[in-house]
């Protein structure tokens, strides 16, 4: 999660110069673009709480991202470089990220809650190897 959240302050801080970034021919629809954000936020918190699966599984996040929603690495990079030079609106866009994860946490809770009794305690998840 980390990792992300660092890769999106830096194309904040890019767009805020006075350069207007060009629409890219291969623009990622905002809406997509929204899915990919939370599927990456989703699938990289997972790698980092157990790393050692994706590595004898030899899974690649962004390769199994860009595979899932038919794009490359350029038309991620270009269509993520446009929308953040809009500050305000790449804000708004996470917040959207941000609060599907919040929903789909208490969603996840909900489903414990019901099938053990208890809410899903951060104990309950598995320790970083």
């Amino acid at each position: 999660m980390k990792k992300i959240a660092l890769v999106f302050i830096v194309f904040a801080v890019f767009s805020c110069g006075k350069k207007a970034v060009e629409k890219p021919e291969n623009l990622i629809d905002k809406e997509v673009m929204e899915d990919i954000l939370y599927d990456l936020a989703i699938v990289q918190s997972a790698e980092s709480n157990n790393p050692l699966f994706f590595l004898q599984n030899d899974v690649k996040v962004n390769e199994m991202i860009y595979k899932k929603y038919h794009i490359d690495s350029t038309s991620f990079a270009q269509s993520n470089r446009y929308y953040a030079s809009d500050a305000h609106n790449y804000q708004k866009l996470f917040k959207k990220v941000s609060e599907r994860i919040a929903a789909k946490k208490e969603e996840l809770n909900q489903q414990s809650l019901k099938e053990t009794g208890k809410a899903i305690a951060p104990s309950d998840t598995p320790a970083i190897q």
